[in-house]
Parts: structure tokens; C-alpha cells; sequence
């Protein structure tokens, strides 16, 4: 019998309930994402020799060069322009050409004088680790591949990638939330990407190509989670600045520190609203809006909407998948739907109530445990969940 992952314990690791339903998991066939898209993973020959240990070592480097601003120290920007040029340009030109472009330019607005450098720095430093996300997204997609076609070893090795994209960039990114939102224990985003991770590689042991599917939502879902409110948090801190009289340079620097977090999710956000993220990037573009112009009730209720309508477009496959008796492809679509669900707790606690907030992630995991089981009535405990969502999209 293959081993099998407890959806309680995924659940617990996403910060859905403290305490959740028994029920075990059943398996599925490997399913690609239908509203995520997967970036190109790297192919071109002049890239193929920057390892991805190279990669992130020289994002170290980088990133502690450019933490000397918080000392009051120089920033050696040759040093920056020439690690990055030499050894992560190329992965990112392949991946994500936007964020490319946004690196670029600002690593030339300093040179030129045009840009301020705590500006540039944050366009790096956020840009980069957007990148480290979209190429997460695509080695997930093939360790998946290596998990269904039972090559074991590549599966490992694949993971083992993101495993140390998660240490040197993801974690500790996910911690600074924890420690902003008070997140603990079983809410923590850290631990849950962690806990990901974990029942990623039990799925690839046990040849459960099911559980490796669902439990790589916990990892990425959570990586998506950390980023989204990387970004709400800084429209809070500007709209807070602007009020005690904080100098604008600052101001638009945490507006580069928003923009450059968005830059790693505005792909899948636009799934579900287009002009919400347009509206998004435009907020967050210090060129185009003066920080007095960012408002938190905004940018939270754009958000919201992208994400609500994600949430919606997962419900509606799911359904259909439970009438088709597809419920191998119906627990992975059901596990994103929840993973956005628990990513918008602190939204849903501001506009709903804790309360309510309380009671509609309750009735996602209620939800899942029909799914899962292939009651098509689930869409009657399904339908609870849209309803309390509705007023936010």
C-alpha cells in the first residue's frame, strides 16, 4: 500500500484550522495548472553553465552588498551590476523578461545618477527573488513530470533545487511575514513551506504522484502567500508614511519593495482580474503614482478581487471534476482553491470579522473532506464559501 499524506496535516501546515478533519488522501494523475502558468525553465547554451548554486550564491552576494544601505555604508554597485550580469542575467532574461527588464533598468538609473539608490536597490533585490519564484514554479513542474514517470532520482534532485531556493530566498522572506502578521506555529508561512517540502518528498518516495501534486500547492501556495502579502503590506506602510510625514524617497521605496513582489505573482493574479492587477502596478509604479496615492483599502480590495475570482475558478473545476469522477484532479484544484482562501485571512478578518473569517475557512476544510471523498454535494458546502467571498470581488 503506498503511503499516503494526511490532508489534516497539510492543512494545519497552511494555517487553515488548528484542528481539521482525519480523512486520508487518494491518488491522482499529474495535472498541470490550468490559470498558473509555468515559466520556461532553462534551456539557452550560454546559460547552461550558470549552475543554480552559482545563482544563489551570487544573490547572496548581492543582497548583502546591498544591505550596507541599512548600515549607513556605500553600496559597491559595480560589484552588484557585475555579479548580476555575469551570472544571474541570463537565467532571468529566459524566465521572466519583464523582471529582466526592471533589473536592468534600474541598475542603470543608478549609474546614470536617474534613480535613487535605495530605489534600485529594492528593484533588485525584490526583482531577483521574483525570479528565484518563477523558477521554482518551473522546476516543480519537472520534478511532477519525473514523479509520473517514476524517475525517482530526477524527482529528488528537482526538489532538492527548490529545497535551496526555499533556504537562501523563499524562508527567509517568509519569515519577515511571520514576524509583520504575528503568523505562529501551525499559521507560520515559514513552517508551511517547510511542511511542503516535507510531504513533497514523502509523495516521491512512496511513487504518489497524488500527493506530490496536492502537497506541492502547500509549498508553492505558501511561497505565492508570503509574496502577496509582502506586497498588501507595504501599500499599509505607505498610506501609514504619508500620514506622519515620512520623506517621499522613503515612501517610494517601499512602493519599489510592493512593485518588486508583485512582479513574481501578477502572472497568476491577472488569471482572475487583469485590470485589478493593472490598477496593482500602477499603484505601486513611483513613476506614475505619488505614494499619497496609495491607498490600503485599494490595493486590498484589488486584491481581493483577483483572488476571489481565482478562488471561484477553482471551485467551478473542481465541480465539474467530482461530476466527472475525476477526484484525482478535483483534490488538487480543491487545494489551491484553499490555499487563496488562506492566504486572504487577514483581508477576510478586516472586511468580515474574525468570526466570519473563522467560519468560512472552516467551511473550506469542510469543503475539502467531501472532495476528497467525491461527494458531489460538496458543492452545497463549496457554495458557503463563494457567498462569504462574494462581497470582496
Amino acid at each position: 500500500m503506498k503511503k499516503r499524506i494526511k490532508v489534516a496535516s497539510l492543512f494545519i501546515a497552511a494555517g487553515l484550522l488548528a484542528a481539521c478533519g482525519n480523512s486520508e488522501e487518494t491518488t491522482t494523475a499529474p495535472k498541470k495548472e490550468k490559470t498558473e502558468q509555468t515559466p520556461e525553465t532553462k534551456t539557452d547554451a550560454g546559460i547552461a553553465a550558470t549552475t543554480l548554486k552559482d545563482e544563489l550564491t551570487i544573490f547572496s552576494s548581492i543582497k548583502a552588498e546591498l544591505d550596507k544601505a541599512k548600515e549607513g555604508q556605500a553600496i559597491d554597485w559595480k560589484m552588484v551590476t557585475t555579479s548580476y550580469e555575469s551570472k544571474l542575467k541570463g537565467g532571468v532574461s529566459t524566465a521572466a523578461p519583464e523582471i529582466e527588464e526592471v533589473i536592468s533598468s534600474a541598475l542603470a538609473g543608478v549609474e546614470s545618477k536617474e534613480l535613487d539608490e535605495n530605489i534600485a536597490r529594492q528593484l533588485v533585490d525584490k526583482g531577483i527573488q521574483s525570479y528565484f519564484y518563477k523558477l521554482q514554479k518551473a522546476t516543480q513542474a519537472t520534478a511532477e513530470e519525473a514523479v509520473a514517470a517514476g524517475k525517482t532520482d530526477e524527482a529528488t534532485a528537482a526538489l532538492n533545487d527548490i529545497k535551496d531556493m526555499s533556504e537562501t530566498v523563499f524562508i527567509p522572506t517568509a519569515e519577515k511575514r511571520d514576524a509583520s502578521y504575528g503568523f505562529k506555529n501551525e499559521e507560520a508561512i515559514a513552517q508551511a513551506i517547510s511542511s511542503g517540502l516535507t510531504a513533497q518528498e514523502e509523495a516521491i518516495t512512496a511513487k504518489n504522484v497524488a500527493d506530490f501534486n496536492v502537497a506541492k500547492q502547500l509549498t508553492d501556495k505558501s511561497i505565492y502567500r508570503s509574496f502577496y502579502l509582502a506586497a498588501l503590506g507595504y501599500a499599509q506602510k505607505i498610506e501609514e508614511g504619508v500620514k506622519a510625514g515620512t520623506d517621499e524617497k522613503e515612501l517610494q521605496m517601499e512602493q519599489a519593495e510592493g512593485y518588486g513582489f508583485l512582479l513574481a505573482i501578477e502572472e497568476s493574479l491577472a488569471g482572475g482580474d487583469e485590470e485589478a492587477v493593472a490598477k496593482l502596478k500602477d499603484l505601486y509604479d513611483f513613476s506614475k503614482t505619488k505614494p499619497e496615492g496609495v491607498q490600503f483599502k485599494e490595493v486590498e480590495s484589488l486584491f481581493a478581487k483577483a483572488l476571489t475570482a481565482k478562488v471561484d475558478g477553482y471551485h467551478e473545476e473542481t465541480q465539474e471534476a467530482l461530476e466527472k469522477k475525476e477526484i484525482d484532479t478535483a483534490r488538487v484544484e480543491a487545494m489551491e482553491a484553499n490555499m487563496f482562501v488562506i492566504a486572504m485571512k487577514p483581508t477576510l478578518e478586516n472586511r468580515l470579522g474574525k468570526e466570519q473569517a473563522s467560519t468560512v475557512l472552516s467551511d473550506a476544510n469542510d469543503w475539502y473532506a467531501l472532495v476528497e471523498k467525491g461527494d458531489v454535494k460538496a458543492e452545497e458546502t463549496g457554495k458557503k464559501v463563494i457567498d462569504a467571498l462574494d462581497p470582496l470581488n
